[in-house]
């Protein structure tokens, strides 16, 4: 009788686990029948039993449940727990053979309904809980990824920049400084921003190598956005580095001397040295070599305009650099006292200031015409010719040509 007693509870305890292995199978049939709530109760049943609490397909089914309403209710909290419970799937049997079968566009599922999450929450300036997404969807991929399944998820280098991006408006400043290095390192061409702010982090860091790297790197992929040449101006002016920039600049258009696009570069270089500006904009110091720098800027943009006449910018270029002198020796003439005006110093300054509006009118006609001609305009050269136009219709109102400053009224607002 005790013989059978035995016996009977340990078919008593088959019995139990094969109904509970059968909730597991009910679990997976319910999920191919589209039959979600039912699945989802028998695999919760399954595995709150002692029997199949650690049975690896449990699991499994439990992540294909999840996964399936992640994706249809682009739910990332689904995809959280798909994860986690392909996770201790795994955990139990690293080799599951329906993982090995189909485990991969699974977890790319789950990967980009919390990656989506993540950029949702970009959109809504959400910053904190986007980068939250980010960072678990990099998980679930690099998880994947280091088990050897026979597929992998790729890394979305979008998503690496934006994670940085995240990260540095929700104040996270070091995790950040690692997701804009990480897509630097993978060449990321999607937005000029990450160039900007991680040179900014490796000049806040001292670190000046990595400083005028990422600004190279910055050059080469947006050749048209003049932060950049303002940015290395900077670089250069700072690490008192400007006579090494000369010097390369001028070796080259020396071996170049019909490159027109180098010769221009080179004067607006020698400009901005001249000229130094900080992040913001905002007027530096003027350098000790200032005139020699001005005189080597004027030479060099006369000697772009030989190469290319009518080009607009050259033109804008060369009547800004008198234009601005001659502002300079007008705040100065402004900031002298009443009983000054009429001094000998002042008629110096006031001769200066006319005579460099009225250099600077010409060049800044042919650019006016030059804008003109071009039609549609690129957002860069629309802001130029703002600034020419701006400059036109101030030295006309001196010269009280009333007629030309309407017309340049009219231009500007057509450009609005």
């Amino acid at each position: 009788m005790k013989k059978l007693f035995v016996s009977l509870l340990f078919c008593s305890a088959a019995i139990t686990v094969m109904a509970q292995k059968a909730k597991v199978n009910s679990a997976d049939e319910y999920l191919k029948s589209d039959k979600i709530d039912q699945a989802k109760a028998d695999i919760d049943a399954a595995l709150q039993n002692e029997k199949t609490k650690d049975d690896a397909k449990a699991w499994y089914v439990k992540g294909k449940i999840h996964e399936a309403l992640a994706t249809k209710n682009k739910s990332a909290a689904d995809a959280i727990v798909a994860y986690d419970a392909f996770k201790k799937a795994l955990e139990i049997n690293p080799k599951l053979p329906e993982a090995l079968l189909e485990l991969n566009n699974r977890m790319f599922n789950v990967y980009a309904t919390i990656g989506n999450a993540g950029y949702g929450n970009l959109n809504e300036q959400k910053w904190d809980s986007s980068y939250i997404y980010f960072k678990k969807a990099f998980e679930v991929a690099d998880f994947y990824n280091g088990k050897n399944l026979g597929g992998s998820i790729p890394r979305d280098t979008a998503m690496v920049f934006y994670s940085g991006y995240a990260a540095q408006q929700a104040g996270k400043k070091d995790e950040a400084f690692e997701g804009l290095k990480a897509a630097a390192a993978l060449k990321f061409k999607g937005e000029p921003a990450l160039y900007v702010v991680l040179a900014q982090q490796y000049e806040e860091r001292g670190d000046n190598a990595n400083w005028i790297a990422t600004i190279d790197s910055a050059k080469r992929y947006f050749p048209a956005d003049k932060r950049f040449a303002d940015m290395e101006m900077l670089y250069y002016s700072k690490t008192g580095k400007t006579s090494d920039l000369i010097n390369m600049m001028e070796k080259k258009v020396q071996e170049n001397p019909s490159d027109f696009p180098l010769q221009l570069d080179y004067a607006i270089r020698l400009d901005n040295l001249a000229n130094p500006r900080d992040e913001k904009g905002s007027d530096l110091p003027k350098p000790a070599n200032y005139d020699d720098l001005m005189t080597k800027a004027e030479g060099a943009y006369k000697k772009a305009l030989e190469l290319k006449a009518e080009d607009a910018t050259a033109n804008f270029q060369l009547g800004a650099l008198y234009f601005n002198r001659a502002v300079a020796f007008n705040k100065e003439l402004n900031a002298m006292e009443s009983k000054q005006q009429s001094s000998p110093k002042a008629k110096e300054l006031q001769g200066k200031v006319e005579a460099l509006m009225n250099q600077s009118l010409p060049f800044f006609e042919k650019a006016d015409a030059g804008f003109t001609a071009q039609g549609k305009l690129e957002p860069s050269d629309k802001r130029t010719y703002e600034s020419c136009l701006y400059a036109l219709q101030k030295i006309y109102a001196i010269k009280s040509m009333n007629d030309k400053v309407e017309a340049v009224k009219k231009k500007l607002e057509g450009l609005n």
